[in-house]
């Protein structure tokens, strides 16, 4: 896990770097499909794998359950903080 936090960290100093550099405006089409192509070979790994194939009923509940907690929490706990920060006070 360090060394995944290590690289993300030394590719923002890097950008930071090079941010004035004109070809780099276009990186964005390029993370867009390799983000693409990773997540398709993820697809052909968790299809090729009959273990996870086999439990797909199970860890797919898990799997939207986790999903809809956390996204509900994001937006109860982003609320909170829009009330908290940003609006401004009815008894003033």
């Amino acid at each position: 896990m360090f060394y995944l936090i290590l690289t993300m960290l030394a590719g923002v100093v890097a950008g930071l770097l090079m941010r004035k550099v004109k070809s780099l405006s276009h990186i964005g089409k390029a993370i867009s499909v390799t983000i693409y192509l990773m997540l398709f070979v993820l697809g052909v790994k968790i299809g090729s794998d009959e273990n996870i194939l086999a439990n797909l009923s199970t860890l797919g509940l898990q799997a939207l359950l986790l999903a809809l907690a956390g996204a509900m929490g994001s937006v109860f706990f982003a609320a909170v903080l829009y009330k908290l920060l940003f609006q401004k006070d009815v008894n003033r």
